[in-house]
């Protein structure tokens, strides 16, 4: 099994700033940031009906200095959603993207390819910085994994780093099938604002239910003491090509959901499905069209 590393500009990577920096995050974030500098945390940015804005890790460099790393959502989402709550909060909210790249590394040397170049890897849930370079514990594998995010002008030779190492260089098909494949899901191509947390089990690692209010957080209680949700997000394998996102899938003549994010594998591919679990019967096969073959298989819920 291969250790790969992955060169891509981030989408969205903001500074936060100012004596109020501290309290107005923990007052919109899902998870509790209350936690000491160098701390690196994962959650999401919900709407007031606790649907999904956006999705980000938040790494505190200071007291009241803050860093909002994201992959796949968008800054200008990010912005507007930050921006709408605040009030007469003192605090800056500055777009860095530009300045940055990023590396995603996993793999079974993932840990020893990364302290060769920078000594020592973080432990979960905290980042080290090494001169200008910041890195974490990241979200494209279930593997051994680590995001690297440096300025712009010093990533290729990261990259090259790497590879001399012996890690290979991994496309973007390649990562989104490592991604998919680890049931990791992506906002807002596989979870965005028209679903909740709980449909794509980012419940279990993205929400705090004991740090108090914060924008959705109502919803996420209320979820939480009902139970279940009526369709979930899950990994899918089929033949041919990858279908596009948004195409719907059947079983036994039945729509029963849509494609969202897919790859390539091998000679077919590896998919998020949205599925409906009324009447869902997880041992049959599911289908392209109301009358294609049943060729896609179910490979796990989230």
């Amino acid at each position: 099994m291969l250790t790969n590393a992955n060169l891509y500009s981030p989408s969205a990577i903001l500074s936060i700033r100012g004596p109020d920096a501290n309290s107005f995050l923990q007052g919109q974030f899902t998870n509790d940031l209350s936690r000491p500098n160098g701390s690196s945390t994962y959650g999401l940015w919900l709407n007031q009906k606790g649907k999904i804005v956006a999705d980000s890790f938040v790494l505190r460099c200071a007291a009241d200095d803050f860093l909002v790393f994201s992959h796949f959502s968008p800054t200008p989402v990010i912005c507007a959603r930050l921006h709408a709550c605040l009030v007469a909060d003192e605090v800056t909210v500055e777009d860095v993207t530009a300045d940055w790249q990023a590396v995603n590394l996993w793999g079974p040397r993932a840990a020893e390819f990364a302290r060769k170049i920078y000594s020592a890897t973080p432990l979960s849930g905290c980042f080290n910085r090494v001169d200008e370079a910041l890195i974490f514990p990241g979200r494209s594998s279930r593997q051994e994994n680590f995001t690297i995010m440096l300025p712009a002008a010093q990533a290729t030779e990261l990259q090259r780093q790497f590879l001399t190492l012996g890690a290979a260089s991994a496309n973007a098909n390649t990562a989104a099938t490592e991604r998919i494949s680890s049931g990791l899901p992506a906002v807002p191509a596989d979870l965005g604002p028209g679903d909740l947390p709980n449909e794509g089990g980012l419940d279990e690692f993205a929400i705090s239910f004991t740090k108090g209010c914060y924008l959705g957080q109502e919803v996420m209680a209320r979820l939480k003491n009902l139970g279940q949700v009526r369709r979930r997000l899950h990994v899918v394998e089929g033949p041919g090509a990858a279908p596009p996102h948004g195409c719907e899938i059947f079983q036994n003549g039945q729509r029963v959901g849509e494609f969202r994010s897919a790859a390539r594998r091998g000679d077919g591919f590896v998919a998020f499905a949205m599925l409906s679990l009324l009447n869902l019967n997880p041992a049959a096969g599911l289908s392209r069209g109301s009358d294609g073959p049943a060729d896609i298989r179910l490979v796990s819920v989230l």
